[in-house]
């Protein structure tokens, strides 16, 4: 008889992940990806008993090789050389020190550890815990604090190497993550779903109506939500355009850009969702994977910059993935949203199901 696994997760960590730094003081924004927010995320998870030494695993080092799946040569060698030199700028708020490669090379191998994991069954879930994050490097560009696309990177070794023909991303970062959208919009078996703040008076990338080219069209689904999204309107979101979608997608992983900077508290986003909505994320990936029968789920720390509250959001978004119900948690006090966010982010969502929903 086979027994098998629920409620399973492992966390994918390393200490060379911390040795990269960016040469700037607070409040610089290049210098809020630090070592210390996924120092106090693993010490917050470790108090709770979500890490412990059966729950952990230590990342390997990646190969060039790996890199390359979805990256340039130049690129590649850029951050080798800018790595070498130990300072400059590699891309747009993107910086190099004397560490950079050898955290980079670590990160991407933990991704290449959580989907591996899932897709050969040792896992149902994983959640990478490292840094620098890399939702914003696109085939030849790093900017944005990311330097190789972790989880661009995973997703493509899985298709490559382990067998996997279709793969859900789901991006919550509070930025858009243009780099995945790049190297994935016109591939009819990549979907990647990003809700991210935009500003509809100054458009920029992530609009609704990039909805993939060619073959991959309807594959690139964004949900611009106007800055000061709550809770609610996030919610709706989820459930008028993400369930549904990958629901349709019917993959065989869900990959998760897990970014915690749409907390109200972070020093970086203008979002105002709290820990209940990074709960819901976890439960709705867990009811995703169930519903698709999909292998399971590997989630890519992205942002989150306030290193009081990072630790908690994991811990609400890992509850939901395992189950659990939804903790009541200090960050959780009551706040007042102005209707004309509501009604904007309402409006923002029904215009991304009209564009969208005849792909599904």
């Amino acid at each position: 008889m086979i027994v098998m696994k629920i409620n399973n997760l492992k966390f994918i960590l390393s200490e060379k992940s911390l040795l990269h730094y960016q040469p700037f003081p607070k409040p610089n924004l290049e210098s809020f990806d630090s070592a210390l927010r996924v120092q106090m995320a693993e010490k917050h998870l470790r108090r709770k008993g979500m890490i412990t030494e059966e729950t952990l695993i230590q990342a390997r080092k990646a190969r060039e090789e790996d890199i390359l799946l979805v990256h340039s040569p130049y690129l590649l060698d850029s951050v080798k050389l800018m790595s070498e030199l130990g300072s400059g700028e590699v891309g747009d708020a993107a910086y190099a020190s004397p560490d950079l490669m050898r955290s980079a090379i670590y990160t991407v191998g933990g991704a290449l550890q959580a989907v591996e994991s899932v897709v050969k069954g040792k896992e149902i879930n994983t959640f990478t815990l490292m840094r620098p994050p890399g939702h914003h490097a696109s085939t030849s560009n790093p900017m944005g604090l990311c330097y190789f696309n972790n989880i661009a990177i995973a997703v493509e070794f899985a298709r490559r190497h382990l067998g996997v023909e279709k793969v859900s991303i789901i991006d919550f970062d509070d930025h858009f993550g243009n780099g995945t959208a790049e190297i994935f919009y016109s591939n009819p078996n990549v979907q990647y779903i990003s809700l991210h703040e935009y500003d509809y008076e100054n458009f920029g990338q992530g609009h609704y109506e990039e909805i993939g080219h060619g073959e991959g069209e309807g594959t690139n689904i964004n949900i611009p939500l106007v800055d000061g999204a709550p809770d609610e309107s996030y919610k709706a979101a989820i459930d008028e355009i993400v369930i549904p979608s990958v629901k349709s997608f019917d993959p065989e992983v869900i990959a998760i850009s897990a970014g915690y900077d749409a907390h109200y508290a972070d020093p970086v986003g203008n979002m105002a969702v709290d820990t209940t909505t990074f709960w819901y994320i976890g439960k709705t990936v867990r009811s995703l994977v169930e519903s698709t029968k999909a292998k399971g789920s590997f989630w890519i720390l992205e942002g989150g910059y306030n290193p009081l509250m990072i630790g908690p959001s994991i811990e609400a978004s890992m509850d939901g993935l395992l189950g659990k119900p939804l903790q009541v948690m200090e960050d959780q006090i009551e706040r007042v949203t102005p209707e004309p966010i509501i009604d904007a982010n309402h409006e923002a969502i029904a215009r991304v199901f009209e564009t969208v929903n005849t792909y599904w």
